[in-house]
């Protein structure tokens, strides 16, 4: 699924989703891609993931929790290894754990 993403087959449906955020440490609207049937089961909560981009590498957050108040955690998925950063996807993070070569936990 993230090779998709990569390769542009599943892209975020920004005419949709204009850039904006409901509530406090929201993704932005504009971030994310709306998931086919078939990888709905991959982001817990939601039917979609988040998206980030810088220069040609495009990181995938796959949500795992969904709090209260901004509170959410997931892995991210990056392909050059780059550790997501607080204020990525829109968000702030509390935790950025390395897991394992290209993904990252997050919460906050």
């Amino acid at each position: 699924m993230a090779a998709k993403i990569q390769k542009g087959i599943l892209k975020p449906d920004e005419a949709n989703y204009p850039s904006f955020n409901f509530l406090p440490n929201e993704p932005d609207l504009s971030s994310l891609v709306n998931l086919p049937k078939e990888y709905a089961s991959v982001s817990r909560g939601r039917d979609e993931v988040a998206v980030e981009t810088k220069g040609k590498a495009t990181s995938v957050l796959f949500f795992t929790n969904l709090g209260l108040f901004g509170h959410f955690s997931g892995f991210v998925y990056d392909p050059n290894n780059r550790k997501p950063s607080s204020g990525d996807f829109g968000l702030k993070f509390d935790e950025i754990e390395k897991i394992h070569k290209n993904w990252y936990y997050i919460s906050f």
